[in-house]
């Protein structure tokens, strides 16, 4: 299962283009933004996180992760290879090998809209989700196989819980007689209390949370 990683601000940089605007000929002048809220839960025997993205070139995304169960040591010679596959018998010593057995419950989200305040103050998002629960013991090598399906609405809503923070900067690429960039970007984000409902049955607060917006702009002349 692929986790989405959660932009930080200078990684939110490279957001969508919005398509070269009237220039002279070889000059490019080029913009983006986007916004992002996400959040993460944890307990004894689980953890989970959620994170919704809106950029301007490629457009909406959300996911959705949760796990519950534990870690064991599995005995050596266990089918813990993957699904469907079988690993070879260690009959040496201390051959035992970490696996998950629980369930896990994951899905994307879809039209996705998302409202910050200007401040981050609040945030909400909407959409729609499809959520898959399946059974897991990688012990034995089971994983699901037919998983549960639940479809239904998606929403997040968060409250700023801490200091808006701010990043500014702009950066120079210059070849010689080939080529000269210049890129200006600004972000901001705050940490946020909020929760998920999602589906049916779905409905998670978060340990923390946080709220990212970002835009930049550059101007290319080769």
């Amino acid at each position: 299962m692929r986790k989405l990683m959660v932009l930080p601000l200078a990684g939110m940089l490279a957001l969508g283009v919005v398509g070269p605007v009237a220039a002279a000929p070889n000059v490019s002048n080029t913009s983006g933004s986007g916004v992002q809220i996400s959040g993460d839960w944890s307990s004894e025997g689980g953890y989970g996180y959620v994170a919704v993205t809106d950029d301007s070139q490629y457009g909406t995304y959300g996911e959705i992760y949760q796990e519950n169960g534990e870690w064991v040591e599995c005995p050596a010679g266990g089918d813990g290879g993957g699904k469907g596959g079988v690993v070879a018998e260690d009959t040496t010593p201390g051959g035992e090998y970490p696996g998950f057995v629980g369930s896990r419950t994951y899905g994307n989200v879809s039209d996705i809209h998302i409202e910050l305040s200007k401040r981050l103050e609040t945030g909400h998002a909407t959409g729609t989700v499809e959520l898959f629960t399946e059974t897991v013991n990688e012990c034995t090598g089971e994983y699901g196989g037919d998983p549960m399906v639940d479809t239904g609405t998606f929403e997040i809503t968060v409250t700023g819980a801490g200091p808006l923070a701010s990043l500014k900067g702009s950066g120079r690429y210059k070849v010689p007689s080939e080529l000269n960039s210049h890129q200006n970007y600004r972000a901001k984000e705050r940490s946020a209390t909020g929760s998920v409902v999602a589906g049916t049955t779905f409905d998670r607060s978060f340990d923390s949370g946080y709220m990212t917006q970002v835009t930049w702009s550059d101007h290319t002349n080769q």
